[in-house]
């Protein structure tokens, strides 16, 4: 019997029940850099990585910053390695990669051994290249994922991070148990969220076939944690529809970008879920659908919008990428698999110029 193909829509159906046994099993999962932690006396940490990892990243930042109260910077490999190399034995550096192949992760791990610094991986496969080169490689907990535009490797990716952030503050005396038991019943509630946000997204498909079908030039806008989210999204739209788009925070949109608007472009704005932005997303998207009726929100408000995406579930807002990275990969992969949309033909040739992973 022939395999059957998965897609990206499998991996994000099957999200929050890695989400629910991550958290369930915090403590094992993240021991052995929660302890790298403890013993390190770390004054910084530094994330470093590419692609969807980079953006599992940047979803969970702001947690990170929060919680353990530390400065935590991101940044690419290739920046780290040839412009931004300031490093020494008082930064946590975390190199990440969920297939452990990644060309420039690997130049990046192998600059800082030469350094004399902690090589630390995360990654979904420890079998990888990672374990020759790390002097401790981390299992971030993703499971097996074999679709190249990863979903399920993003809101894990992101969730480890804020519960080894999480683990280091409670043993650190940073928080109580009983503040570290709030924030996983937060997480937990992000599940909810995700799966109501699934189904909502499912409807949306359903009524808006044509608009999505026919989408050549796409924004993603948002502010605060889920700024994070629209840049995933707008990543998944280009790897998968293989159309053009891009990310901005909201103010940023209105001040240039928004200037070849017209009724052709599709602009998705993400609710930020707190009182600093949300009022402005929405104004912005209300002003938006005057120029375009291809303009769509994901929020918690309560709307009979019919261009909404909705959950009834509030999170904290942050913690909100681990609900609101649904919805990008399910609309992407319809576009994705109704159109059978591929790379243009000299994309193939051009790819295989350049090399991008390790075997």
């Amino acid at each position: 019997m022939e395999e059957k193909k998965l897609t990206m829509k499998d991996y994000v159906l099957e999200t929050p029940e890695y989400v629910l046994n991550n958290i369930a099993h915090s403590s094992e999962l993240t021991a052995s850099l929660v302890q790298e932690f403890l013993a390190g006396n770390y004054q910084r940490i530094l994330l470093v990585a590419c692609g969807s990892s980079y953006n599992g990243c940047l979803c969970a930042r702001s947690y990170l910053h929060h919680i353990l109260g530390i400065r935590v910077d991101l940044l690419s490999p290739f920046t780290f390695v040839h412009y931004e190399d300031e490093f020494d034995e008082h930064d946590l550096i975390l190199v990440v990669s969920q297939s452990g192949r990644s060309t420039n992760s690997i130049e990046a791990l192998q600059l800082i051994r030469q350094r004399g610094c902690r090589a630390i991986g995360i990654t979904g496969n420890t079998e990888s290249p990672f374990k020759d080169i790390c002097d401790l490689t981390v299992d971030w907990g993703v499971g097996i994922e074999k679709v190249g535009m990863v979903t399920k490797g993003v809101v894990t990716l992101a969730l480890y991070l804020m519960l080894f952030g999480l683990e280091a503050a409670c043993a650190s005396g940073k928080i109580t148990e009983q503040e570290k038991e709030c924030w996983k019943e937060e997480m937990r509630k992000t599940v909810d969220a995700h799966r109501e946000l699934q189904a909502s997204s499912f409807a949306f498909i359903q009524t808006h076939q044509k608009d999505l079908l026919s989408m050549h030039n796409v924004w993603v806008v948002s502010a605060g944690t889920n700024l994070s989210t629209a840049v995933e999204a707008a990543l998944k739209i280009d790897e998968s529809v293989k159309v053009h788009a891009s990310a901005y925070e909201v103010e940023e949109f209105l001040h240039g970008p928004e200037y070849p608007l017209n009724p052709d472009y599709t602009v998705i704005f993400y609710d930020s879920n707190d009182d600093r932005s949300s009022d402005r997303i929405h104004q912005v998207y209300h002003a938006v659908k005057t120029v375009t009726d291809r303009a769509y929100i994901i929020t918690d408000r309560e709307t009979d919008d019919p261009d909404a995406i909705r959950t009834n579930v509030h999170v904290h807002q942050l913690v909100n990428p681990l609900a609101y990275l649904a919805a990008a990969p399910l609309l992407a992969e319809y576009v994705q698999e109704t159109k059978h949309t591929d790379r243009h033909p000299l994309n193939e040739p051009f790819r295989d110029l350049i090399q991008t992973k390790a075997k």
